[in-house]
């Protein structure tokens, strides 16, 4: 439902399960972020309309592949997810840099260019691979693969309790939260991740629309302000500034493929990191524990 309003009512959405995939071990959160991500690259691939579908079927391969971008995916039994559009596709020599952390060929103020490197990052974390097949005014295809476990360590896996941990257990919240995100894709996973645990979320797609949204307020202000770093435009250090002009003491957590170290300049009182990617149950985490400070 969530990436069938995502890609609008333009694009023909297709869904083809296979039988007999076996089990994997991923986190269900970043799953969905990558799956969001790339259809909407796939969104974006046709702005006229056209046609996407996701398959998944069990694989096996007996010898190593050589993947775009120099990789290769070892021999083993693997779990694949193909997502395909009939998009304008890409030539060879952008292909190679799809990957790249803000490598991106949309226009200025249109994205970042983390997207892809966000599916990257979490399908290696995951010890899967990702394998691209591209036609220029034909389509891409994108096709993630993920270690089949056996039915032994699947059966094994549903008995371990989860890790106790620092991080608070009840992660609802009523908050009133300004989400600050120029990527389609994360922003609509925030906002998804935080209403589902009952906070109010006025998200913005970039700076201006930020302090937009902040400026026509009625009644009770923001209790706290979740901002990208890096964006077109007004960046989220800009907008936390002009913001705490107005509220010196509002709680605000920056998210960024930046490391924290990187930020240190605009820390301080009050203010919080969350690396790129996350998981939607570390984005409530943060969320929670910031606020109950």
């Amino acid at each position: 439902n969530l990436m069938r309003r995502l890609i609008g009512a333009s694009i023909d959405l297709t869904l083809n399960h296979g039988t007999d995939l076996g089990s994997v071990k991923v986190d269900e959160g970043q799953m969905e972020q990558v799956l969001i991500n790339l259809a909407v690259n796939a969104r974006d691939a046709m702005p006229a309309g056209g046609k996407l579908a996701i398959e998944t079927t069990a694989f096996k391969n007996d010898k190593p592949i050589s993947l775009v971008g120099g990789e290769t995916m070892p021999k083993g039994e693997w779990v694949s997810i193909k997502v395909s559009d009939s998009g304008h596709g890409m030539p060879p020599e952008v292909m190679a840099r799809i990957f790249e952390p803000f490598f991106t060929t949309k226009d200025v103020g249109q994205g970042t260019g983390l997207g892809l490197s966000t599916v990257y990052g979490i399908m290696r974390q995951t010890g899967g691979y990702v394998q691209v097949e591209s036609v220029l005014n034909k389509g891409t295809s994108f096709t993630l693969y993920l270690p089949r476990v056996s039915d032994a360590e699947a059966s094994a896996a549903q008995g371990v309790r989860e890790v106790v941990s620092d991080a608070p257990t009840d992660l609802t919240g009523t908050a009133r939260i300004l989400l600050v995100e120029d990527e389609d894709a994360v922003r609509t996973f925030s906002t998804r991740a935080l209403t589902n645990k009952g906070y109010e979320v006025l998200a913005a797609e970039h700076g201006e629309a930020a302090m937009k949204l902040f400026n026509e307020l009625q009644g009770r202000p923001i209790d706290l302000l979740v901002t990208d770093v890096v964006m077109p435009g007004m960046d989220g250090p800009t907008v936390a500034k002009a913001i705490r002009e107005k509220m010196p003491n509002l709680k605000i957590i920056f998210v960024s493929g930046y490391t924290e170290e990187k930020l240190k300049d605009y820390m301080g009182a009050g203010i919080h990191f969350l690396p790129k990617p996350f998981t939607l149950k570390q984005l409530a985490e943060k969320v929670k524990t910031v606020l109950e400070e």
